[in-house]
């Protein structure tokens, strides 16, 4: 059975991880969105913009994580 700590540290490698790909997936949809939408059709950009929404909401979720792990394992919250 895993300790709080071990969660806490599991918590913290999945939430960067997550905020990496998130990051990523978010300028992604902002490219595609915007300065290269003439490039994409009407539909991709509609997927772009509605993605640009709730890549937000994850990356959100996912800084929320990493605080609470870092906070739980007296790490410098940032």
């Amino acid at each position: 059975m895993k300790t709080m700590t071990q969660r806490f540290q599991t918590l913290l490698s999945v939430s960067n991880f997550s905020l990496a790909i998130t990051a990523l997936l978010m300028l992604l949809s902002i490219i595609i969105a915007y300065p290269l939408a003439n490039h994409f059709s009407l539909s991709i950009q509609i997927v772009a913009h509605i993605s640009t929404i709730l890549v937000a909401a994850l990356l959100k979720i996912s800084y929320v994580g990493r605080c609470l792990a870092q906070y739980n394992l007296g790490l410098e919250v940032r």
